[in-house]
């Protein structure tokens, strides 16, 4: 069965790269959202 176990790893990658994508791109999400706030002064909205 080693045509099963390719496509497996292949999931497995795509899912361990999500995993560690995913928190680290919100995280520079609200990073830069942050920044942005900071700029602008906290009370002036």
């Amino acid at each position: 069965m080693p045509s099963l176990e390719l496509p497996i790893a292949t999931h497995f990658l795509a899912g361990s790269i999500l995993s560690l994508g995913l928190p680290l791109g919100v995280l520079i999400v609200v990073i830069v959202w942050y920044t942005v706030l900071a700029r602008r002064g906290f009370g002036a909205r």
